[in-house]
């Protein structure tokens, strides 16, 4: 049976939870790792829901190792990096094919939580410049009325895993209107393990989607229900298109949202 789950805010992860730039970021991150001689496959083995800033420090060799750039140079890297992810996702995107692109079920979802007046907002890994550029190209936009609110790597100190981006998610919820809510009553949305320990971190409840890992990986991520997708499409005896949802929005206020959640071990795999 479905798992109905009761939360006061929803705080949700971007990249692969929401919006797929699986094929930018792989050509351009690919392009770099062969510029720095590592192999691409270890590299996008750790480097998944990570800010670009420490997988600088951690990967970068040339022309200088990474943990030996400045604060200024660091932050200069990552803005040539991510702007060039977008730049390669918008085109690619733009040419037909898939570069950025929005994952299905996200549009849906967001716009349940929209039309109620729930509380919810996006907590990335991602630069602003490069975020507020793959959300526009995704179609969900990066500012309110689209979007309540933002967090992203140019407002923490610690990315995730650590779990501030998560908490200032939280700051910027209780800002909205609605009852007052403690981090229990928090809904983290995630594909990622080093986002899932954020938001377990953080001390709210997470959701891990199964859409930006293989999956026999992400069976062995630990989250407090795990869904296939957030949303799956099939088709009818008629040849008719039908959607059943993953994750489903039972009722939405500024208070609560409740969801029903079609659970990974319930999925026929």
């Amino acid at each position: 049976m479905p798992v109905e789950l009761t939360v006061k805010a929803i705080l949700f992860d971007m990249d692969g939870t929401l919006v797929d730039s699986t094929p930018a970021v792989e050509k351009t991150m690919g392009d770099w790792c062969h510029e720095q001689g590592i192999e691409p496959s270890e590299f996008f083995q750790h480097s998944h829901g990570v800010r670009t800033q420490d997988n600088l420090k951690r990967f970068q060799r040339v022309p200088v190792p990474g943990s030996s750039l400045s604060p200024e140079e660091l932050t200069d890297s990552v803005n040539r990096l991510e702007a060039l992810i977008a730049e390669n996702g918008r085109k690619m995107h733009e040419a037909g094919g898939k570069g950025i692109e929005r994952l299905p079920g996200a549009r849906e979802l967001l716009d349940a939580l929209k039309k109620g007046g729930a509380r919810w907002g996006i907590c990335t890994s991602a630069t602003r410049i490069y975020a507020s550029s793959a959300l526009k190209t995704g179609e969900i936009g990066s500012a309110p009325p689209d979007l309540p609110f933002l967090i992203t790597a140019d407002d923490v100190t610690h990315g995730k895993p650590h779990p501030e981006p998560y908490l200032k998610g939280m700051e910027e919820a209780r800002k909205l209107s609605g009852a007052s809510f403690d981090p229990s009553e928090v809904l983290v949305v995630e594909d990622a393990p080093s986002g899932l320990k954020a938001g377990t971190d953080a001390g709210c409840k997470t959701l891990g989607v199964g859409t930006g890992q293989p999956l026999e990986r992400f069976k062995t991520f630990e989250a407090t229900v795990k869904a296939l997708d957030l949303t799956r499409q099939s088709v009818s005896t008629f040849a008719n298109a039908l959607f059943t949802h993953s994750v489903e929005v039972v009722s939405a206020s500024a208070d609560s949202v409740t969801l029903r959640i079609k659970t990974l071990e319930e999925e026929d795999l």
